[in-house]
């Protein structure tokens, strides 16, 4: 394995690889570390399964988002990629933004550029709180989704707005980024150094609602490339990160259903189960025929409630 600089040197990653499957950290994929909300978030969530906990503590800024984390699967994806080619890597990388916003998806008008700043507030305000056991003794580490920022080019304005609670207008500085350094933590650079990560479809980065894409990580990490999976609806709410009602989540998993738009998998819910199971099988039809003929299932796959059947409305 090819030994990395250690970015406190003064060493830096210039992210500018053209063409770059679309990497994520195996660990991330598994914990509901993202928020799922798209206005601010400044609750404290937590994860147990078994003896590990993870403890998502948000700033005043609020929790880092599912889409925010679009830098980090970047930014993995370029060093992943980098270490491939043999190039040397570092923990600090440098991004042109447009790079970023176009190869993932986000749009190169204005506003995608001033936002880019609130997303590295959010990230670097995120704290990441776990217990890690070390020769057999368990102990507590917190770390941010990155560790520093910093902005390198940008145009600034400035904008008039409304204050709600003076009910007065504010003027305001407004920064489009156009190129920033991020330090991401040891935690995510070390998984990358171990290959510790999976390759994304690109269609992720169209999926517009947070679930989708949290089903779909799920599907990626837990389906693969077998044929299908299922899982209990409680447990998958769990590892999504949703706080909602049974009822509510079946109802947003059913969405998910119709709309079916995750790549690679298709969703059903099996209401037979109590409570319900959610299966995730392959868009292959000729890979899915044949399991469930090797697996006599054919009965029990045409009683899922599919995108191709119609759902149940109660």
């Amino acid at each position: 394995m090819t030994q990395t600089s250690d970015p406190a040197q003064g060493e830096l990653f210039i992210c500018e690889i053209a063409n770059w499957p679309v990497k994520d950290d195996i660990a991330s994929m598994e914990v509901p570390i993202f928020s799922l909300a798209k206005k601010q978030d400044t609750n404290t969530r937590e994860y147990r399964r078994g003896a590990k906990v993870v403890r998502v503590i948000p700033s005043s800024v609020g929790a880092a988002t599912v889409f925010d984390k679009d830098l980090l699967l970047y930014i993995a994806s370029q060093i992943v990629e980098a270490r491939n080619q043999e190039l040397p890597v570092s923990r600090t990388v440098q991004i042109e933004s447009i790079d970023f916003l176009v190869g993932t998806e986000r749009g190169d008008g204005r506003a995608s550029f001033e936002r880019i700043v609130d997303m590295l507030r959010r990230l670097r305000g995120t704290t990441i709180e776990t217990n890690i056991e070390t020769g057999g003794v368990r102990q507590t580490e917190g770390f941010s989704l990155i560790d520093t920022y910093k902005i390198l080019s940008e145009h600034k304005r400035i904008e008039t707005g409304h204050d709600p609670e003076t009910n007065k207008a504010v003027r305001k500085e407004v920064s489009r980024v156009l190129r920033f350094s991020v330090t991401i933590s040891e935690w995510l650079f070390n998984g990358l150094m171990n290959y510790e990560v999976l390759t994304l479809d690109r269609g992720y980065f169209s999926l517009t609602k947070s679930i989708e894409r949290r089903l779909y990580e799920i599907a990626r990490k837990h389906c693969g490339d077998q044929p299908l999976w299922k899982v209990n609806i409680d447990l998958l709410a769990d590892k999504i990160g949703t706080t909602q009602e049974r009822y509510r989540f079946r109802d947003e998993l059913r969405q998910a259903i119709t709309g079916d738009r995750l790549p690679e998998y298709h969703i059903a819910l099996d209401p037979k189960k109590t409570p319900d199971d959610v299966v995730f099988y392959t868009r292959n039809p000729s890979k899915l025929s044949r399991e469930l003929l090797r697996s006599q299932n054919y009965e029990w796959f045409q009683g899922l409630e599919r995108y191709d059947k119609k759902p149940r409305t109660a």
